[in-house]
Parts: structure tokens; C-alpha cells; sequence
């Protein structure tokens, strides 16, 4: 049988496995050349999974849906006053709608002609209003179906803020059955309920 030199068989061998040594270059410098996400695609995922921060805010008064709006922090008052829906005689000018949402806060949509009072989102100019101290309490009992906001806000226990809210509560869904009711309008506590009733009636 022919025999092959050393020389010869490390030739045949190292023929053999080349292909196999190109193909794992190949592969090397293409893994190396594949570009990275450039970090602002790392910066934008992580925004996207970031929950964008809201605010709380209790919107009151004279609105049809008053209670608490959730609303993206900074956003504007008018955002949230318009969820909660005015009424009618709503006064907006009585109230800041550019003015923006803190976390929170509370805000009252007065009804046209009611005691000013200064609340959060006011405008400066209701807010330098010269404000009229409470008058002295009724004499006789005041009808809550018919008694006006600056009527009510004399009597004891309630407040122009208050009041305000009676007048809307009155005219969203209609009149009294017992002063006991006031414990539905939002502020009316037992503690200042017991101090009202004796100058309410329904």
C-alpha cells in the first residue's frame, strides 16, 4: 500500500478544515457589525413604560357631576370643570379656568349671585372682591327649596361654600323631602347639620 508523507497528511487536513474556519470568521465580524439601539431608543421605551403622573382634584358646586376628576398633572381647571359638567347658572368667570390643577385641591363652581368666597382657582380679581361678612342667623326657619345661596350661607353650620352647593345639589335633583337630606350634599357633616336644622325647613 502507498503511504503519505506527514507533511501531506497535515496539508489535506488543514484543507478540510478551512471552510469551517471561514465560515466562523464570517460570522464573528458579522455579529461584531450589528448595530446597538442607540440610547434613545432605550430612553423612549423607558417613557413609554413610565405612567404619566395624575392629579386628584374634587370639583363642587354648580355642576351636575360634582366629585373627584382624575386629570394629567398640570392640566387646566377648565379640564376639569368641564367633566364635572356646569350647570346653567354656573358662574365661570368666578373661577381661574387657565389656571392649573394641583393634586389635591378642591374646586367650587359658584352659582351667579352667590357670596364670594375665596376658593382654589379663583381669579385674582374675585379674590380681591370685598367679601360680605355673614349676616346675623334668619329669624324664622328658611325653606331649603326655596331659599337662595346667600340666604343659606347665613344660617349656622353651612357657609357661602356650602350653600353654593345646596342651590346646585337642589336644582340637579330637585327639592327636599327633610332637612335630613343635606347629608347628601357634599361638606354637610352631622356635626354642621345639627347646627343648620334649626333654622331649615324643607
Amino acid at each position: 500500500m502507498r503511504s503519505f508523507s506527514p507533511v501531506l497528511l497535515r496539508l489535506a487536513g488543514a484543507l478540510i478544515l478551512l471552510p469551517a474556519v471561514v465560515a466562523a470568521a464570517r460570522f464573528g465580524l458579522a455579529w461584531q457589525a450589528a448595530p446597538s439601539p442607540p440610547p434613545s431608543v432605550h430612553a423612549a421605551a423607558r417613557a413609554a413604560s413610565t405612567p404619566a403622573a395624575l392629579a386628584v382634584v374634587y370639583v363642587a358646586g354648580a355642576v351636575a357631576r360634582p366629585g373627584l376628576v382624575s386629570l394629567p398633572a398640570g392640566a387646566r381647571v377648565a379640564v376639569a370643570v368641564a367633566r364635572a359638567v356646569p350647570l346653567a347658572q354656573s358662574d365661570l368667570v368666578a373661577v381661574n379656568l387657565a389656571a392649573r390643577v394641583a393634586d389635591g385641591e378642591e374646586i367650587v363652581v359658584p352659582v351667579r349671585g352667590a357670596v364670594a368666597s375665596r376658593v382654589p382657582g379663583a381669579t385674582a380679581r374675585v379674590s380681591h372682591r370685598r367679601v360680605a361678612r355673614p349676616s346675623a342667623p334668619p329669624a324664622q326657619p328658611l325653606s331649603l327649596n326655596a331659599a337662595d345661596a346667600q340666604a343659606l350661607a347665613a344660617v349656622p353650620g353651612i357657609g357661602a361654600r356650602t350653600a353654593a352647593r345646596i342651590v346646585a345639589y337642589r336644582e340637579t335633583y330637585g327639592p327636599f323631602a327633610a332637612v335630613d337630606d343635606l347629608l347628601d350634599v357634599a361638606g354637610i357633616t352631622e356635626r354642621s347639620l345639627a347646627r343648620a336644622a334649626p333654622y331649615l325647613r324643607p
